[in-house]
């Protein structure tokens, strides 16, 4: 692993763009909403409608790779501000911004691969951050099978359309559906289901998995301690990734949360 010297970290929220810096302390950090004011140095506020100042920052530095990490709300342009470049893109970027992430994020990645960027996933830098295949914690349920290819069975049919990348299945019924508002808001959402809607003690379970042709060099699924704890306060007995291709941040925290709920993780393909 090298400093990070040729690296810019285009990052949002959460905690996995700052567990990426930490890696690598003397990557470029880049941030579109001035929260990280200076964090002590490498830090470059940017604005959306200059993207052209962006590129020519990144050139400035000798930038050779990107990588895109934490979610980054849906830019508002001022056409005001908007510099050459910016203005250039802009007739089709605003046909993307009205498109799925997957399509929007595709072509901002193909913006940058034209100047000559490459564009890294955060488990290409940082490979211990995904699942291998089996249980990390807990243990199988008797319809777990079943309800596992309820979900990818959802899951293949919503992904043409680029809506979300998670599904809950509760004894072969679906309880929610990930969209636009994210993970956190299906699990709460889920926790809120009326009593008489759900069998005492069973449980249910959350699958998440990419969307299909999604492209996990900046847009791959992350799960976390948040994550794990919303899913123990809405009943859920565990959740299901795809191994390699979704991102535990703070594991340890993770697994500490699910054992004392009685609550499992584990990484399996899908098999549909």
């Amino acid at each position: 692993m090298n400093d990070g010297t040729d690296l810019a970290i285009i990052g949002g929220s959460g905690k996995l763009p700052m567990i990426i810096k930490n890696s690598y302390k003397k990557a470029i950090y880049i941030t579109f909403d001035n929260s990280k004011n200076a964090l002590e140095n490498w830090v470059i506020n940017c604005e959306f409608e200059k993207l052209g100042v962006l590129f020519d920052t990144l050139k400035s530095n000798r930038i050779s790779r990107v990588v895109m990490a934490g979610a980054i709300s849906r830019p508002h342009f001022d056409k005001n501000k908007l510099d050459k470049y910016t203005q250039s893109i802009m007739p089709r970027l605003s046909e993307k911004l009205v498109q799925g992430d997957n399509e929007l994020l595709s072509f901002i990645a193909g913006e940058f691969e034209k100047k000559g960027y490459q564009i890294q996933g955060a488990s290409d830098i940082l490979p211990d951050l995904t699942l291998e295949r089996g249980f990390l914690c807990g243990s199988s349920y008797e319809f777990l099978s079943r309800d596992i290819k309820k979900a990818d069975n959802i899951l293949k049919l919503l992904s043409p359309q680029d809506i979300g990348q998670g599904v809950v299945i509760e004894n072969g019924l679906v309880f929610g559906i990930e969209t636009l508002q994210g993970t956190n808001e299906l699990l709460k959402f889920v926790a809120g289901t009326s009593s008489n809607l759900r069998l005492m003690n069973f449980g249910g379970i959350f699958v998440k998995r990419p969307k299909e042709n999604q492209d996990l060099r900046f847009d791959m699924p992350v799960i976390g301690p948040e994550t794990i704890d919303l899913a123990c306060k809405a009943g859920l007995r565990g959740i299901v990734v795809s191994p390699r291709s979704v991102i535990i941040v703070d594991r340890n925290d993770c697994i500490e949360i699910a054992e004392a709920n009685n609550f499992f993780i584990l990484a399996e393909e899908a098999n549909i």
